[in-house]
């Protein structure tokens, strides 16, 4: 989940000090550059840190943190301006956990406060509802929602004309029925094979990589 103690924004510029660090020929970036690049206390840094990793923007490993190549993309126009970076960020979230949740949870066309979207979509009544109102904040960054002129939130356009389309293509579908018995595929490839085969082995090294960790922090959320 999100860092409670900082807003989106302010997070997503520690994804572009990641770049930036990388850029310059480092194989990857310890918190002291986050620090130095961001300004961000160590306290903040460190949950933020784990949510864009859970959310396959960067990937974490012995000698600090490294961008994805959907985190790279977003980091890069985060820097250079911030309203292409919000579309950019949208696209690569779309086989997140994050945008399933959300399509799964809110109906489209009706208004909700933050809180009611929060309510909605955290898995148990139990769960501290704090970290999930920030990630309101996260949905309204990669525009999956927007706000009315009264403060009220909807799902946008883009999301609900989304699942509309893969509404109608799965009633199309002549395929066979899935297994219920089967095992459940946890992770979806942010990619497509034509797009993977053309990476080049530092790219496929860094997906992989991600995938890995992604994997990882959902087998410690399980377990």
């Amino acid at each position: 989940m999100p860092a409670v103690g900082i807003q989106a924004d302010r997070q997503m510029d520690l994804l572009a000090a990641a770049v930036t660090t990388c850029a310059t020929g480092r194989l990857a970036v310890k918190i002291r550059d986050f620090v130095r690049e961001t300004g961000l206390e160590r306290r903040d840094i460190t949950p933020a840190l784990r949510f864009l990793t859970d959310t396959g923007l960067l990937t974490s490993g012995p000698a600090g943190w490294t961008p994805t190549v959907s985190g790279v993309r977003v980091g890069q126009s985060w820097a250079t301006n911030r309203e292409t970076a919000r579309t950019v960020f949208g696209d690569a979230w779309r086989d997140s956990w994050v945008y399933r949740l959300l399509s799964d949870s809110v109906q489209p066309g009706v208004a909700y406060s933050a809180e009611d979207i929060a309510r909605a979509m955290k898995p148990y009544p139990t769960s501290t509802l704090s970290p999930w109102v920030h990630l309101v904040d996260w949905l309204e960054l990669a525009r999956y929602v927007e706000r009315d002129a009264d403060g009220r939130l909807r799902l946008s356009k883009v999301v609900g004309a989304e699942e509309a389309t893969q509404g109608k293509t799965e009633d199309q579908s002549q395929g066979p029925a899935a297994d219920p018995s089967a095992p459940q595929v946890g992770l979806v490839l942010p990619l497509s094979m034509d797009q993977l085969l053309h990476l080049t082995a530092e790219d496929y090294g860094a997906v992989m990589r991600s995938l890995a960790t992604i994997y990882d922090v959902l087998s410690r959320q399980r377990a």
